[in-house]
């Protein structure tokens, strides 16, 4: 990468070098928040109450727009973040203002007539050491629903946060030697597979079964014509066949073949199949599974690909592009930005810097658009899809 080091590319520079650490911080307090202790109002009536009574006050000065319960939600969120910003009340309100729009409130029976929720029972199935039971969203519990809307411009990504109004049960796998949830399907499964079982079509291949949500729903579509499953885990497989399959309404539909996914797609004829959904890694830190499925897809020109939380990848590999401009630039004034030098490159994530860092290598960047440019997730995942390199 190259940058020339004009005066309106500083400035754009300077701009964000202010503003992006804050934004890592807020994503990772809500996040870590949730994932390590369940955010439940320890009394729901004295926080609506509260959120009535500033409703109420902001209704008598011409504002709100926001429900009771919406502002619960808030509450809540801004009790996370609030300590972390206590010197910086601007940037708590521009967060806060950003979080209210991107928030929703679900209703948990709109939730239970989902089909999948609906008609697949997990009620005392076992298979082994694993169980089918169900786990439950408490009323007001905050949860992140979809993976977080950037910004343009300042490139900060802001949580996308939920909660119902009573309490929700959904599917899930437990193992029981470990007292552990081994897969779920959480309302956070169920908004990130949408687009997906949107585009399923004709004949459909899908890499990981899971606990088949995407299968069932894809099999209920008139336009699909067939589901063929790719899953390598002999125990995820036999409590499929024995316990949630024969649940299916469109069974028929449905061909599971136990194999790697990533060999079973190596030796896939183009057209073989009019679309694919992949789902073979964890979370957003899981990426060669997902690059290697990514570099045998470009060559897929007859079959449509979609990938599983693809925009959470772009945004993690942001921050990456990011450190790549910062080093560059400082090269580029013979300077050095403490922010450049400084920003943590993790051992785990070496190879992931590096592979940005080729990426990059041939761009070169001479307006303050092309920083917005190359900073936005669905441009990153376009040069991915155009890049000759391999992860």
């Amino acid at each position: 990468m190259r940058i020339m080091p004009s005066k309106r590319i500083t400035e754009k520079i300077m701009q964000l070098l202010e503003i992006k650490p804050y934004s890592s911080l807020v994503n990772s307090v809500i996040t870590h928040s949730i994932k390590e202790n369940s955010v439940i109002p320890g009394d729901v009536e004295s926080l609506r109450a509260e959120a009535a009574k500033v409703n109420r006050d902001l209704q008598a000065q011409g504002g709100s727009g926001y429900t009771d319960d919406e502002l619960m939600l808030l509450f809540m969120v801004e009790s996370m973040i609030a300590p972390y910003l206590a010197e910086h009340p601007d940037v708590l309100n521009t967060y806060m203002a950003s979080i209210s729009k991107e928030c929703r409130v679900f209703d948990a029976e709109e939730f239970m007539n989902n089909p999948y929720f609906k008609n697949i029972d997990f009620h005392e199935k076992h298979q082994g050491d694993y169980e089918l039971l169900y786990h439950e969203f408490m009323p007001y519990e905050v949860d992140i629903y979809s993976p977080p809307m950037r910004l343009p411009q300042i490139h900060i990504d802001i949580p996308r946060v939920s909660c119902f109004t009573q309490t929700l049960k959904y599917p899930a796998i437990g193992q029981t030697s470990t007292k552990s949830t081994w897969m779920s399907v959480s309302p956070n499964e169920v908004y990130t597979m949408a687009d997906a079982i949107s585009n399923a079509r004709g004949k459909v291949l899908t890499l990981g079964c899971g606990m088949g949500y995407f299968a069932y729903m894809a099999s209920l579509k008139d336009e699909v014509e067939s589901v063929t499953i790719v899953e390598i885990e002999q125990d995820v497989i036999d409590l499929f066949e024995n316990h949630i399959l024969p649940q299916f309404q469109h069974k028929e539909k449905i061909t599971i073949i136990k194999a790697d996914a990533i060999e079973y797609m190596r030796d896939l004829s183009d057209g073989e199949f009019d679309y694919c959904f992949a789902d073979i890694w964890i979370g957003i830190e899981d990426l060669a599974p997902y690059f290697s499925i990514k570099e045998i897809g470009r060559k897929l020109r007859k079959t449509k690909i979609d990938y599983w939380i693809e925009e959470s990848f772009a945004i993690y590999l942001s921050q990456f592009v990011w450190i790549e401009i910062l080093k560059t630039f400082s090269k580029a004034i013979h300077a050095e930005i403490p922010d450049a030098n400084n920003v943590p490159v993790e051992a785990n994530e070496e190879r992931v810097y590096d592979y940005v860092h080729r990426l990059l290598k041939k761009i070169e960047i001479t307006t303050p658009d092309q920083i917005d440019y190359y900073l936005t997730p669905k441009n990153i995942i376009d040069l991915i899809n155009k890049a000759k390199i391999t992860f």
